[in-house]
């Protein structure tokens, strides 16, 4: 006997058609994968601004009050390390300006604060601001990492003042990058029809 919950076996049962999902139109063959279709060009923002004003610019107030917030938090980011590495737990390291927790607190600073100037630079003259950015303050970061083990340092003040170094470089472009993104304007799309 065969069971009425799975019909007789003798034929399929037939689909009621409101329950069937609507089929999806078939994929555009020069869309990649996992990119949702639009109708700009593939690269409208890679183009070159319009002659029109379009080129990008920041909120300058906004800007200043972040990468200010960003030169204090740096600052205070030397003073800790000062504080943690040189008067904790004694490990002397080799400072900029004498290497005192003030010199350390205006190093991380000015640090900051020429970062901030030429990231505003940068969104007025480079095409890509926030890439060179990354890798201007990469660059350094590296230079200022490995200058304490120039000469014939100890190993471990020169390793800590290293490690303070990258600290500061990742502190200061990851916080004023966060600042970019929220007060770059971009220029305006253009209208499509």
């Amino acid at each position: 006997m065969s069971d009425p919950r799975h019909g007789d076996g003798r034929h399929e049962p037939t689909a009621d058609p409101a329950s069937v999902p609507p089929s999806v139109p078939p994929a555009d063959p020069a869309q990649q994968p996992g990119t949702v279709p639009t109708s700009e060009p593939a690269g409208a923002w890679d183009a070159p601004a319009p002659a029109s004003g379009g080129r990008l610019s920041l909120d300058l107030r906004r800007y200043w009050v972040g990468a200010t917030t960003t030169v204090v938090v740096c600052g205070l980011v030397g003073l800790a390390a000062s504080v943690i590495f040189d008067q904790a737990f004694d490990l002397g390291l080799l400072g900029p300006f004498g290497g005192s927790a003030a010199a350390w607190t205006l190093a991380g600073a000015l640090f900051a604060l020429l970062a901030a100037a030429v990231l505003q630079l940068l969104v007025v003259v480079a095409p890509r601001p926030q890439m060179f950015f990354g890798w201007l303050v990469g660059v350094v970061t590296v230079i200022l990492a490995v200058a304490p083990f120039t000469g014939d340092p100890e190993p471990v003040p020169a390793l800590v003042t290293a490690l303070v170094w990258v600290l500061l470089g990742v502190a200061a472009s990851s916080m004023l990058s966060a600042v970019l993104g929220r007060t770059l304007v971009r220029p305006g799309r253009p209208a499509t029809r």
